[in-house]
């Protein structure tokens, strides 16, 4: 009989990874899911990066290799924490929409950012909404 594909992936992962298991308090999962999506990162991407960075910074070492290769693509390992009213305000329209928070926050950004460059092509400074001043 042949192996199920969730059998040899679980195989794969007991020899690839080693497991952590985090328990955070209430409501800090979402805030934790909102920070690493503005990032562009999976919840777990973002945790290993925190981790490894913590390490450095208290002279832990130099990361692995394969964590090395985790933070390829992290646009200059710079961060952004969002303010708790924010966080809490995307929290309430995600449930009001009746989706995970970082599936609202990654559709806000997108909607905004659309918004945005069609300000932009119309003349339109998206963020006074006066008009753009043309550069000498």
């Amino acid at each position: 009989m042949g192996r199920t594909s969730s059998t040899v992936k679980d195989r794969y992962n007991a020899k690839a990874y080693d497991e952590i298991k985090v328990r955070v308090g209430k409501g800090q999962k979402d805030t934790i899911q909102v920070h690493a999506v503005t990032h562009g990162e999976s919840v777990n991407g973002f945790i290993g990066r925190a981790i490894l960075e913590a390490m450095e910074r208290d002279g832990g070492g130099m990361p692995s290799k394969s964590a090395q290769q985790g933070q390829e693509g992290l646009p200059g390992g710079r961060v952004v924490s969002l303010p708790s009213e924010t966080v809490e305000a995307a929290q309430r329209a995600a449930k009001a929409a009746g989706e995970a928070v970082p599936v609202f926050v990654a559709r806000a950004v997108e909607t905004q950012a659309q918004r945005d460059k069609a300000a932009l092509r119309l003349g339109i400074n998206p963020v006074t909404g006066g008009k753009l001043e043309k550069e000498v």
